[in-house]
């Protein structure tokens, strides 16, 4: 999509940020009649400490709320978001720490970067691949989820005495069983994605297994079946999406949302409320709003599902009606919290309703997503990170919170951490090594600069996603932003290049949100200064960057004639190896990497679910790199990255990655992949069998002693299948797991996968 060129939208939009007093009148009321200044007040006299409701949309773009909306009349009826705006504080220039959704709601939940979390997009755990056979750069390793023993802001809240709820989606972990979901990090209740549901219903007052709606677990947001033009709600008492008493289509994570408020209004409470809406399928069951805004965009009923993305040969805009019901609706559901506070007594404040010591805090996990919805001026959209990818809607009401006015100042999502903290009294911990500024006082009305936790002023707000087509880092300071695209722009291959825009003017005016401007050039200094700041944190933070690709598009016959290769492969006992090529005319081999994984397809207990593969460093010499498998390692690839950061797999790869980039482990027939796992498995059982003995348990053992006679016969039988050596595998690491009093049975590499199926 060509980007278009919008002054007299951006003088529009520096008209509406710069101008707080459109917010603020008339004077903003509630719906019981109360003014929004007396809620404020009242705010002041609690002693308590307050609630906080944190919703999390979904992709919503930052000018889907109707009141946001800076190029036309707008389509989405958003009331509810728009009340907010009236009543409440809105940010204008806040932005995700990520343009996709698993990295932001880690980081949210840990307050660092994704640099931090070694979490830079969705759905990780897999082998390093190029976006296409010959896409010049190839995407790093990066881990599936949170990793366990981090703590979150549930964690701390919970320790300050909150009780801790999350409902909706996770998308922090879940993979594998080594990875943690909501009870597993804080939160003393929790809702979520369906691999974790049979851990995670723990009060059937908020979940019962026997209600009528108890398959509706995705709400309406689950696929619409056969398709978008079928399976409205309807009003039949066994439809699980019937409508309920507002007309709407019943809702089975808002209804959790609800309930969770309604039974925790005793005591100071912390909801991460995170709906489906307004991510894809892009779908309504609501029939009346979605024929509301077929009318109101001038179309009929569609004769087939396809969706309407762009209209009469102009830009992408607010031109969907599925999307415009989605945007209505999840406005509803704010709504719905919003009334419920302000109808609900406060228990531990008699005379006062909860909405007077709860904080609202709104925002999105990422830009809208191109075509669905509008981000003009801003370029792009969710995956990159230009201004349409990382800038969000963020609102918050609350205590003191002034009605009607806005904060211009620059705020990233990982600042709500230390915001919490503070909201809740926590006490300070310097071990939590926070990258997000406490924003406590901007919520309140100041507008100053922000203050890391070291007590610094925050220089620069940093991006890295090494990612997909759209492989970039951003920084943003002060009024300029530095992008730099790993040889990868719009899709396809190009140049890298390393671009400086100037978004804002030295007055605070919007100069170039659409950053069609790159002003290097013109400014060299500034250039300059902030190439040096970006490249210096990325060395600093070991930020991991793309490789390579040898097979890349732009790679010249000298430099491929420089790439060391792989000579060969081997193993003894626990140990695997390689040799390459080395010495002069090749390029230096200065890392290497080794990728494993505990349930290949298709041998694990998940029918091929859940492979997932890890990484560990590898040791580089002189013509060879080497690793220990890690116990019950089941395939193994070692990496070599060179000098000239090209990207050298060991043969196996070639196996491994088939054409249509799907991962399939059950390829590799070489011993080089199972024997040195389960090598290390066999000795770490013996050495669980001798702890066992040591405390006196060997009466429990025999499950162990024969799982480890039948491994040892399994490695000393060349010709042992796959299959068999898989079985092998799991019953040994069940054996050493069931030991739950010895140490061994510890150990992270038994406790990624569970030995059944999780669902």
């Amino acid at each position: 999509m060509k980007k278009p060129t919008h002054h007299h939208i951006i003088t529009v939009l520096f008209a509406l940020a710069g101008c707080t007093a459109l917010y603020a009148a008339p004077k903003a009321t509630t719906s019981d009649g109360v003014k929004a200044e007396q809620r404020v007040n009242e705010g002041k006299a609690s002693s308590t400490k307050p609630n906080i409701v944190h919703i999390m949309i979904d992709d919503l773009g930052w000018q889907d709320i109707a009141s946001h909306k800076i190029d036309g009349k707008p389509v989405y009826e958003t009331p509810h978001m728009d009340r907010m705006t009236r009543e409440g504080r809105r940010f204008t220039q806040a932005y995700s720490p990520a343009p996709t959704c698993a990295p932001t709601r880690v980081s949210f939940l840990r307050g660092q970067y994704p640099v931090n979390t070694g979490v830079f997009h969705v759905m990780g755990g897999s082998l390093p691949r190029p976006w296409r056979p010959d896409t010049n750069m190839i995407t790093p390793y990066y881990a599936y989820g949170l990793a366990d023993e981090e703590p979150t802001i549930a964690d701390v809240l919970a320790k300050a005495g909150y009780f801790t709820g999350h409902i909706a989606k996770w998308h922090a972990g879940g993979k594998s069983a080594g990875y943690p979901f909501p009870l597993d990090q804080g939160f003393h209740f929790g809702f979520t994605e369906k691999n974790g549901r049979h851990k995670y219903y723990n009060d059937e007052d908020l979940w019962n297994p026997k209600e009528p709606r108890k398959n509706n677990f995705f709400g309406t947001f689950s696929r619409m079946k056969p398709d978008r033009l079928s399976d409205f709600a309807t009003d039949a008492e066994d439809d699980p999406y019937q409508i309920d008493e507002n007309g709407r289509p019943f809702d089975k994570p808002q209804d959790m949302a609800l309930k969770f408020i309604k039974k925790h209004s005793d005591k100071a409470f912390f909801l991460n409320y995170a709906p489906y809406y307004v991510h894809g399928p892009i779908q309504t069951r609501d029939r009346v709003r979605f024929d509301k805004y077929l009318k109101k965009m001038g179309l009929k009923f569609p004769e087939n599902p396809d969706p309407v993305h762009k209209r009469g040969g102009g830009p992408y805009g607010h031109t969907n009606p599925y999307y415009a019901s989605m945007v209505d609706t999840v406005d509803h559901y704010v709504g719905q919290i919003i009334s419920l506070l302000e109808e609900t007594d406060d228990p531990r404040n008699p005379g006062h309703k909860l909405i007077e010591n709860t904080y609202v805090i709104l925002d999105s996990d990422n830009g809208g997503v191109l075509p669905y919805t509008d981000n003009t001026p801003l370029q792009g959209g969710k995956q990159n990170t230009y201004e349409g990818g990382v800038r969000v809607p963020f609102l918050v009401l609350g205590p003191r919170v002034p009605a009607g006015t806005v904060c211009h100042t620059p705020i990233s999502l990982v600042d709500l951490f230390p915001t919490f903290m503070q909201i809740a009294r926590a006490k300070d911990d310097p071990s939590l090594e926070l990258d997000g500024c406490n924003i406590y006082d901007h919520l309140h009305g100041a507008e100053k600069a922000t203050t890391q936790p070291d007590g610094s002023e925050r220089k620069a707000i940093f991006w890295h996603f090494p990612m997909n087509s759209q492989m970039s880092v951003a920084m943003r300071k002060g009024p300029w932003k530095m992008v730099k695209n790993y040889g990868i722009k719009g899709g396809g291959n190009h140049k890298p290049s390393l671009e400086l825009y100037q978004i804002y003017d030295e007055a605070g005016a919007p100069k170039d949100l659409s950053e069609e401007n790159d002003v290097s050039g013109q400014h060299p200094e500034v250039y300059a200064s902030m190439k040096t700041e970006m490249l210096a944190y990325l060395k600093s933070h070991k930020a991991p960057e793309p490789y390579r690709n040898p097979a890349g598009a732009d790679v010249t016959d000298e430099e491929l004639a420089a790439i060391a290769k792989v000579t060969g492969i081997s193993s003894e006992q626990d140990k695997v190896s390689v040799s390459f090529e080395a010495g002069p005319g090749k390029n230096k081999v200065s890392e290497a990497t080794l990728f494993y994984t505990l349930n290949p397809k298709p041998f694990d207990s998940t029918g091929g679910n859940r492979e997932e593969w890890f990484q560990m460093k590898a040791e580089v010499g002189e013509g060879r790199a080497e690793a220990i498998m890690p116990p019950g390692a089941t395939h193994a690839v070692i990496v070599l990255r060179d000098e000239k950061n090209f990207w050298i797999p060991s043969e196996p790869m070639v196996s491994v990655i088939e054409k249509d980039h799907k991962h399939n482990s059950s390829l590799l027939k070489n011993g080089y992949a199972w024997r040195p796992g389960f090598h290390a498995l066999v000795k770490l059982g013996s050495q669980a069998r001798e702890s066992a003995k040591a405390k006196q348990l060997i009466t429990i053992t025999p499950k162990l002693d024969k799982a480890l006679a039948n491994a040892i016969r399994l490695l000393s039988n060349m010709g042992s299948s796959d299959e068999a050596l898989a079985t092998g595998v799991r019953e040994l690491r069940h054996a050493i797991r069931s030991l739950s009093a010895v140490p061994e049975s510890k150990h992270p590499a038994l406790n990624r996968f569970p030995t059944e199926p999780l669902f």
